[in-house]
């Protein structure tokens, strides 16, 4: 079989997954699994059928509580059919419709924790198609959304289930059945949000390397939670210094380890199913929202965009519009904010104080609030800055695409990647505010709208620098060397696993081989397999006659040589 090629007929593909009717050429027959089929009484009395896919091994595993002395069959006809929160198949796999599997090419995975049109999904989306001119890409998806369209038309296969997203009894059955069907190079991992497919795919020696976007702050635990992703993970890539360091900040074992620093490329949104009348139309709504006609002189308009949420500061943003617009010259100011979740008339949380906010201020005639919309490129067009006035964001997609439309960007110091790229092209002085400063924020908003020749600067100095800064073909080549580097040592560690459990020297029973590999290959918590074996000084002594992998295998290897690494010696 050539690499990467699914190992899986037309005949598996709808009965062990109950996909559309296409396939790969040239795949090689597996047998389904062999399913008692009810009897005619027990059908009728039923009128219930079982699902194509349906195993009764993985239907009494994925539901414990129903114990192992259970006819699964049974239980399925007469009560889990109705129990809808009941686990009963693995999620579909679904071939594309226009795009072919090539067996002369390698196939690797691509990850995403939903299919939203929002920043990490549509990153995702961007390295499936960029990824699949070179490779075969199959998706795996962890939620829904409006983008799984364009997911399952870009990648040659997908699996998609919202049961996923941190349900580690079900997704590691999904991957090792994906693994079991597609040899992997590797997997890019899209966000934290994803990790829980980081064992499994260890497990299978599919090396994952996850994209991490997101602040360690903002987990709970996070020292566990990122200790236990650079166990399973082949290698880390951080989208900007300051999530890194977050990082090393919660996690003191990664203080001594070294990470990829790779700043994501800018995105391409996938179009909307929007006809040309209605995009004309919502273009002129949001132009009379930015700019009405009421208005006697034009306005300067910042622009604040994304999710409504505390981490997003949309509360920042009012209180830094309201102390703008009170200051002497502040009536030539209109600030507006687009994105979803906004509903102070349906919910009782954020959205209400954010509404009592706005009211008080008594500003409203010249502060907006908008959903989200699909004629963006208009609010850059009528915008005269973008304030990103998060608390925690990595790198906004927004703030890359106002970058690319000649909109200056403003931002919060050490709250967003954004920052460590203004600075790096001279605008830190003109466009980066001190930490959560409003006061800081407002000076500097006033310093852009008063002078012509700072506003030029900055505008000319982001929009050349983010092209070579955000290049997206740079990012995914970046990428993929990542992971080819990593299915090299992810190929050395399945040959070390091999050797040790081959040895006969540790008791399998006892010692989980693979998790001992892995813990010695990313430097998270190292054991010795055996009392009288020291791993660490092994590895010092035998560096200088080049060490070949994990330190007890080569030990192994090299014949038990006696040494210091001995205990007792």
């Amino acid at each position: 079989m050539q690499a990467g090629e699914p190992k899986i007929s037309a005949e598996r593909v709808n009965v062990a997954a109950n996909t559309v009717e296409h396939s790969p050429p040239c795949l090689e027959v597996i047998q389904p699994v062999k399913v008692e089929k009810p009897s005619a009484d027990r059908k009728a009395k039923n009128s219930v059928s079982l699902p194509d896919n349906f195993d009764p091994q993985l239907y009494l595993k994925l539901n414990p509580d129903l114990g192992t002395a259970i006819d699964p069959v049974a239980h399925y006809l007469n009560h889990g059919h109705r129990e809808s929160w009941r686990i009963v198949t693995l999620p579909e796999i679904k071939m594309s419709s226009s795009r072919a599997f090539d067996a002369s090419r390698e196939t690797v995975m691509i990850v995403s924790h939903e299919a939203s049109r929002s920043g990490a999904p549509i990153l995702a989306l961007n390295l499936v198609e960029r990824l699949a001119s070179r490779y075969n890409v199959v998706a795996l998806l962890l939620g829904h959304g409006p983008l799984l369209d364009a997911f399952e038309q870009a990648a040659v296969a997908t699996m998609a289930s919202p049961r996923l997203k941190n349900n580690a009894p079900y997704t590691n059955p999904a991957v090792e059945h994906l693994c079991s069907l597609f040899k992997f190079k590797f997997a890019l991992v899209n966000s934290m949000e994803c990790r829980v497919v980081l064992e499994p795919l260890a497990r299978n020696f599919v090396p994952a390397i996850p994209l991490i976007h997101e602040f360690a702050s903002a987990y709970p635990n996070s020292s566990a939670v990122f200790s236990d992703a650079r166990l399973w993970s082949s290698d880390q890539v951080f989208s900007a210094d300051i999530t890194w360091e977050s990082a090393k900040d919660a996690c003191s074992p990664l203080k001594s380890m070294t990470a990829h620093i790779i700043p994501q490329g800018r995105c391409v949104l996938p179009e909307q199913v929007v006809s040309k009348a209605a995009l004309t139309k919502e273009a002129e709504f949001l132009r009379g929202r930015i700019r009405p006609d009421s208005d006697t002189e034009r306005k300067f308009v910042i622009l604040g965009a994304g999710y409504v949420n505390f981490r997003k500061g949309a509360d920042l943003f009012i209180q830094c519009a309201i102390k703008t617009m009170l200051a002497p010259g502040g009536e030539r100011f209109r600030f507006v904010w687009i994105g979803k979740g906004y509903n102070p008339d349906v919910e009782d949380g954020y959205s209400v104080y954010l509404a009592d906010q706005i009211k008080r201020s008594g500003l409203q005639d010249r502060f907006v609030m908008l959903d989200e919309t699909s004629a963006i490129e208009t609010a850059y067009e009528e915008a005269d800055l973008l304030f990103i006035s998060s608390r925690l964001d990595p790198l906004p997609n927004v703030a890359i695409d106002a970058f690319d439309a000649r909109l200056p960007v403003l931002c919060f110091d050490k709250a967003t990647g954004i920052s460590d790229f203004l600075s790096s092209c001279g605008l830190r002085e003109s466009c980066v505010a001190d930490y959560l400063d409003v006061d800081s924020a407002v000076q500097k908003i006033f310093a852009l709208a008063n002078s012509s020749e700072l506003y030029e600067c900055a505008v000319s100095k982001s929009h050349e620098a983010s092209r070579i800064y955000f290049d997206m073909d740079k990012y995914v080549a970046e990428l993929e060397q990542v992971g080819l580097n990593a299915a090299e040592r992810a190929d050395q560690e399945k040959r070390d696993v091999d050797t040790i459990l081959n040895s006969g020297l540790v008791n399998a029973a006892e010692l989980d081989v693979r998790r001992y590999v892995r813990a010695w290959a990313s430097g998270i918590n190292p054991q010795s397999p055996r009392a009288d074996f020291k791993p660490d000084v092994y590895a010092s002594q035998q560096a200088v006659q080049t060490l070949a992998g994990d330190p007890f295998a080569d030990y192994i290897r090299k014949g038990c040589p006696q040494g210091a690494w001995n205990q007792g010696e």
